[in-house]
């Protein structure tokens, strides 16, 4: 199996799987307990909570525990309708951020969404004639899930916290975490996401960043865990594996980063050498390296994954989590692109343990269907 699409997932790398192993059989007991068992349990959770802050500039005390990116945003979402006059939020948002804005909306919530020009950039133009005035919620990812583009979030943070000092602004940081070096403190963001299994850690786990004058409403009632804000026997085995990933991710991060970039390098020049007429979706200059979305010439794009898939080669049309519906992209309709362009669209995420003649046996069956297709249509 040929494994293309590390955007919705990646493989556990071995420091991570290692403390999850190690931990789940040696330190199960409870963190809450006052036994010296339950003492060991705590330490590692804050042993934990100390990696991660310092992965990402924070302070132990501002990163919170949750079972992933979708908890997390669904958390800042959820409880903003209690704090503030006015949500915002970007057109090309995870669905974890659009489907509780739109509940939110139905239950009374002023909502307004940031449109994106054709490079799938945030229209930052009319941002702030829509904070003066308002206590506001702006949400904005820092990278886009399907077609890579990294926002700049300093400048949005920078602009809401200038024009409407009372306000807060949240970026869900999930395709970004592990894979590029972030401050939240110089970002100047008050809340952030991640998740684990994004950056070769498990699943199930995840976190938000809130910055410690940031009030949220707990999120889960019961024994009072992480500061009474999300009750629950924690998850210290899962917590400590995902320290551990995105510690190593951290430590290797201009080498994946090379490594990747020279994969997709090739891929690309494979593509051309090919005479394979393609487009990348999003702007190239904005993009982050790994995640391409790429529209083949004349392709179906959902022939080609089938057809991939029928030689073990793991591709996507898109987010994961949607990738069960036959409804068209939601990223790439808010950028403009014609019927046309998305259907003949994949998305391939490439990650750090994918190989060059990986990169070459999927040109070789890209080039097979291309040459089908044409065939097809003379």
């Amino acid at each position: 199996m040929i494994y293309f699409d590390n955007a919705a997932t990646t493989e556990m790398c071995e420091p991570a799987l290692s403390a999850l192993v190690e931990v789940s059989k040696t330190q199960y007991g409870n963190a809450s307990t006052l036994y010296g068992y339950g003492r060991k349990a705590k330490e590692l959770l804050e042993e934990a909570r100390g990696i991660i802050a310092q992965c990402i500039g924070a302070d132990a005390d501002e990163i919170f525990f949750t079972s992933g990116g979708t908890e997390s945003d669904n958390w800042v979402i959820n409880q903003a309708r209690h704090s503030v006059d006015r949500i915002i939020v970007s057109d090309i948002e995870h669905h974890a951020i659009l489907h509780p804005v739109a509940r939110v909306k139905e239950e009374g919530m002023d909502v307004i969404f940031l449109p994106v020009d054709e490079g799938c950039n945030v229209i930052q133009d009319s941002l702030q004639s829509k904070l003066e005035g308002k206590k506001v919620l702006v949400s904005v990812m820092f990278q886009n899930n399907e077609t890579g583009v990294i926002q700049d979030i300093s400048s949005l943070a920078d602009t809401v916290h200038k024009y409407s000092p009372e306000s807060f602004f949240h970026t869900d940081a999930v395709q970004a975490i592990g894979h590029r070096r972030i401050n939240v403190h110089e970002l100047g963001v008050d809340m952030l996401s991640a998740s684990a299994h994004k950056f070769n850690g498990p699943k199930g786990i995840g976190f938000l960043y809130i910055r410690r004058d940031c009030q949220l409403l707990p999120l889960i009632l019961g024994g009072g865990q992480e500061k009474g804000l999300r009750s629950g026997t924690e998850n210290i085995a899962g917590i400590y594996s995902m320290a551990k990933a995105l510690e190593d991710n951290i430590a290797l991060l201009e080498e994946n980063e090379n490594h990747i970039k020279f994969l997709e390098e090739i891929f690309l020049c494979e593509l051309s050498r090919s005479d394979i007429s393609y487009k990348i979706n999003g702007d190239v200059n904005k993009k982050a390296i790994g995640i391409i979305n790429i529209a083949i010439e004349g392709a179906d794009g959902e022939g080609l994954l089938n057809m991939l898939d029928m030689h073990d080669i793991c591709v996507s049309m898109g987010s994961a989590c949607n990738s069960k519906s036959k409804e068209q992209s939601h990223v790439l309709l808010a950028m403009g692109l014609d019927e046309d362009r998305i259907n003949s669209s994949i998305r391939i995420s490439i990650g750090r343990y994918n190989k060059e003649e990986e990169i070459i046996e999927l040109v070789k069956w890209i080039k097979k269907y291309y040459e089908l297709s044409n065939i097809a249509r003379a």
